[in-house]
């Protein structure tokens, strides 16, 4: 991650294609505020793009104590994909946390090798397809942190999560793996700017130091 995380930087110029600056200058455009740079030297041009303000997602109500640290809206997102057997999943809460842009990186395995870059809806749609709720034989479904290692200066926030995962209310796991999540904190809470995991195998065992 070089700044905020991995927004979509795409988008947020296609935010409004009139943006079209020469040198230094500072412009707000649909709920974002960008500072555009542009050097040109003998033959060369450099351009850069700093997003410096975020877009609030219009339907984004968060309870307050899912946003409050960072460690808070990390068990956040690990409550709002577990579900009781014949139960929904709360997608609107796990839709609250994230910012518009924000992007999932699953592991190859879970993807049939394919690398995808997923939305929060694309990943709500892929786990929502590869679910059969209801019946007798859904367990439900629960993933909890094992540890939480925090990086956080100033507004941006890493979290290196060890995750197992298991049946509801069993103690059998399933898996584990390592969740990293990118975190930036605005108007006075936090917000997930991306995920990306990996999965434990017989083969790349997650180091003791991330579990403690």
């Amino acid at each position: 991650m070089t700044d905020v995380g991995p927004l979509d930087r795409r988008r947020a110029w296609q935010a409004d294609t009139s943006l079209v600056t020469i040198g230094f200058e500072t412009t707000q455009r649909k709920g974002f505020r960008m500072t555009r740079v542009q050097w040109v030297g003998t033959g060369v041009i450099l351009t850069g793009a700093l997003i410096v303000g975020l877009q609030r997602p219009a339907d984004a109500q968060a309870r307050a104590a899912d946003v409050e640290s960072p460690e808070a809206i990390v068990n956040a997102t690990y409550d709002a994909i577990g579900r009781a057997p014949g139960a929904q999943f709360a997608w609107d809460r796990f839709r609250s946390l994230f910012l518009p842009s924000a992007n999932l990186i699953p592991n190859t395995e879970q993807t049939g090798g394919q690398f995808r870059v997923m939305t929060v809806e694309d990943f709500i749609t892929w786990i929502d397809n590869g679910t059969q709720i209801g019946g007798p034989n859904d367990q439900g479904f629960q993933e909890e942190a094992v540890a939480n290692h925090i990086e956080h200066y100033g507004d941006i926030a890493h979290v290196f999560s060890v995750y197992q995962k298991h049946f509801w209310g069993s103690d059998q796991i399933l898996g584990r793996g390592i969740n990293t999540f990118q975190l930036v904190h605005h108007e006075g809470r936090w917000w997930i700017a991306g995920i990306a995991w990996d999965e434990e195998t017989s083969g790349i065992a997650i180091p003791e130091r991330y579990l403690r």
